[in-house]
């Protein structure tokens, strides 16, 4: 088991020694409507649920700048799951990785951080590629945004649901692409909770990296503010409100 897991196409990111560029920055506030029709997870979104969903547009995450490929994410929730979705831009679809757990944050992917606890020294990732490949961890008391033990790659969230559809043809590097729309479904009992009760909150961020096309891009819902990008910046995280 890896107990700490870097970004190498960022550079070899050495995650314990990540600089803040302004730790006070006000963080972003979601308000996470609960839906009386589950969304059908698909990969698209033509639901009613999301239409009722407030969109979020990810920027830069090292600076907080609007990025230049388009992602779109949004939340909802039922009884049974937090919804999440994302609808990206990309001109270049591909993704080597084809396993569960395969280290897709290498490569082009999608991310939720979800802290239900709210105390930032616990939290769980999960990442979801073009290929609908998953990878899960569950995240533990990251210093200096470095996970330590017991941080768990080999967590499953039990229950979980992915779809990805791709506007375009995945691994053909000569054409042109559309993009791609990610939808997951996470029950919360496969994060160990009980359903959320209208008003209570959790803390989270929302992440998706782009390699190609150049420039290669890392975004987020609450910008983490970190040079040399960094993702595991807890203290970054926004709310997510829970809605009825």
């Amino acid at each position: 088991m890896r107990l700490l897991y870097l970004m190498p196409v960022v550079g070899a990111i050495l995650l314990g020694c990540v600089r803040m560029c302004d730790a006070d920055e006000p963080r972003p506030v979601y308000r996470c409507p609960k839906i009386t029709k589950a969304p059908v997870i698909d990969g698209k979104l033509d639901d009613e649920a999301w239409k009722i969903a407030p969109a979020v547009r990810l920027s830069l995450a090292d600076t907080g700048k609007p990025a230049t490929k388009r992602t779109i994410a949004r939340m909802c929730w039922d009884d049974e799951n937090l919804y999440i979705s994302f609808d990206c831009d990309d001109e270049d679809l591909w993704n080597d990785y084809k396993e569960r757990d395969d280290p897709v944050y290498n490569e082009e992917v999608v991310e939720a951080f979800l802290s239900p606890e709210c105390d930032l020294k616990h939290y769980y990732e999960i990442n979801v590629s073009p290929r609908n490949v998953v990878f899960d961890a569950s995240i533990f008391d990251p210093i200096n945004g470095c996970p330590q033990p017991p941080t768990s790659t080999g967590w499953d969230c039990v229950g979980l649901r992915t779809a990805v559809v791709a506007d375009g043809t995945l691994d053909c590097r000569t054409d042109k692409d559309k993009g791609y729309i990610a939808e997951l479904a996470i029950p919360f009992a496969g994060l160990g909770r009980k359903t959320p009760k209208p008003g209570e909150r959790w803390r989270g961020n929302l992440y998706r990296i782009d390699l190609s096309p150049k420039p290669a891009e890392f975004q987020s819902w609450s910008p983490t503010l970190v040079k040399p990008v960094a993702f595991h910046v807890p203290d970054r995280f926004g709310t997510i409100f829970f809605v009825d």
